[in-house]
């Protein structure tokens, strides 16, 4: 009988075959948390510059909780491990199930869209994503294809002058050495992580801060404000009439002494420019 081509495609693949790591899922929740935050503190410096406070002022959002770390080993006394009984230790034979196609691809396409979201993109087209799924799938094709045949070659000729296949392929795919991926995890996963959730922190820190004067009621803000003012405000100068002869006559014996201090001075600059 033929082999059914969609058989493979039905089968549930389990959380643990199909779930993100947890620190990349952690990151990308700091990042959107960043980003909300980053907003809230553009809104509330443009209320404050316009000087329009709001009565809903938002509270900042919750930091994301952060993933409990399980310990993978223990130290112990003495420096061995006591052997737990499983199906790999009791030599029982494990069976994997054989994705198809579809599936495969369907997981490759979510590991995709996860790995954009925790480089910082939070929109992109799907037919972009399809793109690099695609990269990614001729990718994992060439690797197990090399990985294969660097099995197959050691089996025949023996040890090929490098530790193990994985690490030979790793060489010839021009990736470096295998222990490059603990590199990467540590500065792009682990220590990316920690740098996310310090700019959260400061973030929260500078919006908390300006909380105290988005909130002040308007009559308490301090207002600049130009405004013509109008005729009623301009204080009025009255000066003397001349037809009346009792202030007239007030008027020219309070200029008369500056009349004589510039007459004089007039008379001095004649007799020092010889024009008397």
């Amino acid at each position: 009988p033929q082999p059914d081509e969609h058989a493979h495609n039905n089968i549930t693949v389990g959380p643990e075959h199909s779930t993100m790591e947890q620190n990349v899922l952690y990151t990308i929740k700091l990042i959107q948390h960043a980003r909300q935050v980053d907003d809230l503190i553009r809104v509330s410096n443009s209320m404050i510059q316009d000087e329009e406070p709001s009565v809903e002022v938002k509270e900042c959002p919750p930091m994301p909780q952060a993933p409990t770390q399980e310990i993978k080993q223990e130290e112990t006394f003495p420096s061995y491990k006591s052997r737990e009984e499983s199906p790999f230790t009791l030599g029982e034979p494990i069976v994997l199930p054989e994705l198809g196609r579809e599936v495969t691809k369907e997981i490759l396409y979510k590991s995709v869209s996860t790995l954009c979201a925790h480089a910082g993109y939070d929109s992109g087209m799907q037919s972009s994503l399809q793109v690099l799924t695609d990269v990614a799938e001729d990718f994992f094709k060439k690797f197990t294809r090399l990985l294969r045949y660097a099995v197959d070659r050691e089996d025949l000729y023996g040890n090929s002058g490098f530790p193990d296949a994985m690490e030979r392929v790793f060489h010839e795919m021009g990736l470096g050495s295998v222990t490059r991926l603990h590199d990467f995890y540590q500065s792009r996963v682990l220590q990316y992580r920690d740098q996310c959730q310090e700019k959260c922190q400061k973030l929260v820190q500078q919006y908390e801060a300006l909380l105290p004067t988005i909130k002040r009621e308007p009559d308490e803000l301090v207002r600049f404000k130009t405004e013509m003012e109008s005729e009623e405000d301009i204080p009025e100068i009255h000066f003397p009439a001349m037809a009346d002869g009792d202030c007239v006559d007030e008027l020219q014996s309070s200029l008369e002494p500056g009349f004589q201090m510039l007459h004089s001075l007039e008379q001095e600059v004649a007799i020092k420019y010889g024009t008397v």
